[in-house]
């Protein structure tokens, strides 16, 4: 396994030196060789597939400066790896900066309110379907959010008679909506 691992290092090596060079051919053949280490390694830190696709990318898309600054005889697939680990610790550095708002919050905010609109259309309607005893009990729980014992010792009604009476209430709500 050490002769493997020295061997993809010479020939890691051999492509960087390579890179830094100008031949361009070998950002190709260095990407066939490592990707699927440096995937590993990504996937190892975020554990999130794309999200380490995208840090491999970005080590690939800056092969150029991370070949320049590689120090020949040292291990070159360690030095990738710890390129990845790094880029991974400053994109966490980096959300831990931005603000937590969406971007377009006026895009959002009308959709939930659209949403919130439809929703008390909706309701309002299925509260029509109901009679003055069912609506009585609903407002009470819901609105002033009370128990079934307060709403019974409101309305002056049994507990058994006001839990049928919600029961019959929400059974009317769900089949309207």
């Amino acid at each position: 396994m050490k002769e493997v691992s020295k061997e993809l290092d010479r020939q890691v090596e051999r492509y960087m030196l390579d890179i830094c060079q100008g031949n361009t051919e070998s950002i190709a053949n260095l990407f066939e060789l490592t990707y699927k280490g440096l995937y590993c390694v990504a996937f190892r830190y975020c554990r999130h597939s794309m999200t380490a696709e995208d840090l491999v990318a970005e080590v690939f898309a800056n092969i150029e400066y991370v070949a320049g600054h590689y120090k020949a005889g040292h291990s070159a697939f360690n030095y990738l790896c710890k390129i990845v680990k790094n880029r991974y610790l400053n994109m966490i550095r980096g959300e831990k900066r931005r603000p937590v708002a969406p971007l377009n919050e006026n895009i959002l905010a009308t959709r939930e309110s659209i949403d919130d609109k439809v929703t008390s259309i909706t309701v309002r309607e299925g509260l029509k379907l109901l009679d003055d005893e069912e609506y009585g009990v609903i407002y009470c729980k819901f609105y002033l959010d009370m128990t079934f014992r307060e709403i019974a010792q409101h309305l002056g009604k049994s507990l058994g008679s006001v839990e049928r009476t919600y029961k019959r209430a929400i059974s009317k709500l769900k089949d309207y909506l």
